[in-house]
């Protein structure tokens, strides 16, 4: 296996934002009447496509206005976002390797660059795509404008619907524990890799050459 390729998910991925996420989303519940989650039933619960997840829970309610009550309270509380502890690291090792590194994430494009400058990573991306409704769907577009070939791209993310987005385009997949689905739920989706974080990809891409 040659990897030239890396398509990266973003929240959970390379950027540490499931506190906040975590704590607007028991906001949005609390507006509405239900009661706040646990971390570890959010982790067994949260999923994409996002409305999949309300829909579950407040199915009455629109997602026009759900996302009004959300980013109202997130936006508050964006400066407690960091990069997760192996980021640079690995877009560092990228870098030197001259892999193309790629962002697929549903991240609207605003947030992503305000993220993406604070934190100096813009300049480790070939190519970011964002507001990603359904990553099943994007990946061959993704793979098609880049003449990525599959066998030589993985797909890292910290979601089912990454693992699914990767086999979707016939690309490897890794499974990272940084994020927001719990271990239970990525076991069951068979990535190719399971990986605590990042560095511990970077180790794994360097012992297949």
């Amino acid at each position: 296996m040659r990897i030239r390729h890396v398509i990266l998910d973003w929240s959970g991925t390379l950027v540490d934002d499931l506190p906040p996420v975590f704590a607007t989303t028991n906001h949005v519940f609390a507006t509405f009447g239900l009661p706040a989650l646990t971390l570890d039933e959010f982790r067994r619960e949260f999923c994409l496509p996002i409305r999949q997840f309300y829909e579950r829970r407040i199915p009455q309610v629109p997602q026009a206005r759900l996302e009004e009550v959300f980013l109202t309270r997130y936006h508050q509380i964006l400066d407690d976002i960091t990069l997760l502890p192996h980021t640079l690291g690995f877009l560092n090792f990228c870098r030197q390797q001259k892999l193309g590194v790629y962002i697929a994430s549903t991240v609207d494009v605003h947030t992503y660059e305000n993220q993406a400058r604070r934190f100096g990573v813009d300049r480790y991306v070939t190519k970011p795509y964002l507001g990603i409704a359904d990553k099943t769907q994007k990946i061959h577009h993704i793979l098609e404008e880049n003449a990525i070939v599959p066998a030589e791209a993985v797909f890292v993310g910290d979601m089912e619907h990454d693992v699914a987005a990767g086999k979707a385009g016939g690309v490897h997949t890794c499974a990272v524990l940084t994020g927001y689905n719990h271990y239970d739920k990525l076991h069951a989706t068979q990535p190719d890799w399971i990986c605590e974080h990042l560095g511990e990809l970077q180790e794994r891409l360097t012992q297949h050459g």
